[in-house]
């Protein structure tokens, strides 16, 4: 299907808004009732049949035209569409997205948002504070206000990916080809970078502004770009400090090689204040004077430059992760083609064009159609993007630094920064090669590739946008009679009698709900950090595993997780059944989504 004819085109971008506008009334009105597995499955199919045809519409009108006007109005619905998809656990009514961290993150805004917790007291206060702000002004439930947030810093990458494009080279035939890419969201593998709150991940999706900045300043030196470059840059600071580090690592490599060409090529118009060397000293001074005090951030550090010396955990880690998966019927080749088939592909052209622009640079004649197609014949363009290849090249060793090391998922933090980058530099990459595609072929060949490919690459991203079974994972969705659940508990709870659970981790609903000033220790037994019933524990008497009086809650996720999901890897529909025959095993909460059992140890039991 083309569309070339204007008249046509406002038909077909009339058609896709109105999809759009159903598809989010659809899902609007059939909001999540319960805990939901897959955010996808539980999503009325009208929504995603709105979402792709209005996806497919704009991609089509913005390739097959060259009117601005309906390529500015194809490029809105594309990023209309993508938002909405995002946005769905608001537009479905989800009470929160995000177990684990997700639930310590709530608790912490809380806590800032009542005058608990002082903003210094926070090594990464930007989106609690925010969250905070927002809730205040709002009125909206902090909940509530945090799932915004993370719409908003999505957004956010949206629209700075294909500006960043636009100010590199200063082609706006390439931005357009930016705006899809920015709709991949390649930082997103939810091995650490996920959609839910989690200041990293945010940190993530804010970098695209700080780089736009940092070119900006580049090129034009001005007082202004120079004042916001510095402010930016200091709230990614607060923002989280990794992949604060990350580009303070990135830049500093980039101002080294700027110095460093300058002298060997005796070019003396950097002297005229195009230097980025103090900008980057002031924003490695400001993260200086911000981590010195923080233990954890050295502790991170000092790991990485001694445990690759020590031992290798990464493999460990893989082969653990392989076994698991194989025993819930999938594999790991599955699992990194859905996750990260798409950011392979964008890392190829990324490694492309770098060579290209590398082999140019260096005075090499061939290959010469690589040169040819991948490099610009605007100089200060490829001086840049040389500088960009010696960054991205230092922050590329950083990340081999922490997956030798297996510290913890670190290491996919920084695979999630490098990400930023190869969506800028994939993006060009894919752009000159449609470009020369239209030159050696035609225009018309050239945008129907392009439209394809682009279409292809948004098909394969939806299903990896949310955390859900397509990948073996939860959708994390934490529902209201959760919450509701837990709160009751704690405010009627015996203390002196701990807690244990399954997989919905206690200690995390106190913190969202009491607060990160009790210990996340305390809710367990003298011993236990994190508590964990043994695995298939009807095979085994819990009130003889037990030598004291425990509480266990059961989440209606823990009843679906296992038994469906993991297909009673761990725990099965038996052993849920088990807590309600057991004698000594009493349930003396239940709401529909949320259990509490009071296990009485054998001995006591028979007294």
């Amino acid at each position: 299907m083309v569309v070339r004819s204007s008249g046509y085109s406002r038909v077909w971008l009339c058609a896709g808004y109105i999809a759009i506008v159903i598809a989010t009334v659809a899902a609007y009105r059939q909001p999540a009732t319960g805990y939901e597995l897959s955010t996808y499955t539980a999503t009325p199919t009208v929504f995603w049949i709105g979402t792709v045809l209005a996806l497919v519409v704009s991609v089509l009108v913005v390739f097959s035209h060259t009117e601005s006007y309906n390529r500015a109005l194809g490029i809105s619905l594309g990023g209309l569409s993508m938002t909405a998809i995002v946005a769905l656990p608001i537009i479905r009514g989800y009470h929160y997205l995000g177990t684990s961290d997700g639930l310590s993150h709530l608790g912490t805004a809380g806590d800032m948002n009542a005058g608990i917790m002082d903003v210094t007291d926070n090594r990464y206060p930007v989106v609690h504070t925010l969250g905070s702000i927002f809730s205040d002004v709002t009125g909206i439930a902090m909940h509530h206000a945090l799932l915004t947030l993370i719409v908003i810093f999505v957004i956010c990458f949206f629209l700075f990916i294909p500006i960043t494009i636009r100010e590199l080279t200063s082609d706006s035939r390439l931005a357009y080809i930016g705006m899809y890419s920015g709709l991949l969201l390649l930082p997103i593998n939810h091995l650490s970078a996920s959609m839910r709150v989690h200041p990293t991940s945010q940190a993530l999706m804010y970098a695209p502004v700080v780089v736009f900045l940092f070119i900006a300043v580049y090129r034009q030196p001005t007082w202004r770009y120079s004042i916001l470059f510095l402010i930016v840059s200091t709230m990614l600071v607060f923002l989280h400090l990794q992949q604060a580090a990350n580009f303070v690592l990135l830049f500093a490599t980039i101002a080294a090689l700027q110095l460093g060409h300058a002298m060997l090529t005796k070019n003396r118009k950097l002297t005229r204040g195009k230097f980025v060397y103090p900008l980057v000293g002031a924003f490695a001074l400001i993260f200086w004077l911000w981590v010195q005090d923080i233990d954890t951030f050295w502790t991170s550090l000092a790991n990485t430059v001694v445990v690759p010396f020590i031992e290798t955990q990464a493999a460990e880690s893989t082969a653990t992760r392989s076994v698991s998966l194989e025993q819930v019927g999938g594999s790991l080749p599955e699992v990194f083609f859905k996750l990260f088939f798409v950011p392979l592909v964008y890392s190829v052209l990324t490694g492309i064009l770098l060579l290209g622009v590398a082999l140019r640079s260096t005075g090499i004649s061939t290959p010469r159609s690589l040169q040819r197609i991948f490099t610009s014949d605007v100089k200060t363009e490829r001086v840049l993007l040389v500088y960009f290849i010696g960054g991205f090249i230092t922050v590329s060793l950083l990340f081999f630094a922490y997956l030798l090391g297996g510290i913890s998922d670190q290491y996919f933090r920084h695979f999630s920064f490098i990400m930023v980058l190869v969506t800028i530099l994939g993006s060009i990459a894919l752009g000159r090669t449609v470009l020369y595609l239209g030159n050696r072929w035609s225009s018309s060949t050239a945008r129907q590739v392009a439209s394809l490919t682009v279409l292809v690459l948004l098909i394969l991203t939806i299903p990896v946008v949310f955390s859900s079974p397509y990948f073996y994972y939860t959708s994390n969705h934490v529902t209201e009679a959760q919450m509701n659940g837990y709160e009751t508990t704690f405010n009627h709870q015996q203390e002196s009698i701990a807690f244990d659970n399954i997989r919905s981790t206690t200690s995390r609903y106190g913190n969202a709900i009491q607060g990160r000033d009790i210990p996340r220790e305390d809710y367990y037994m003298e011993g236990e950090r994190r508590g964990g019933v043994p695995d298939h524990f009807v095979r085994q008497s819990l009130r003889e595993y037990y030598d004291q009086q425990m509480y266990l809650p059961v989440t209606d996720a823990d009843r679906i997780r296992d038994p469906i999901l993991w297909q009673g890897f761990r725990f099965s529909h038996d052993d849920f059944r088990y807590l309600d025959s057991e004698p000594g095993i009493s349930r003396v909460q239940s709401n529909g989504g949320y259990d509490l059992y009071f296990i009485e140890p054998e001995d006591e039991y028979n007294m």
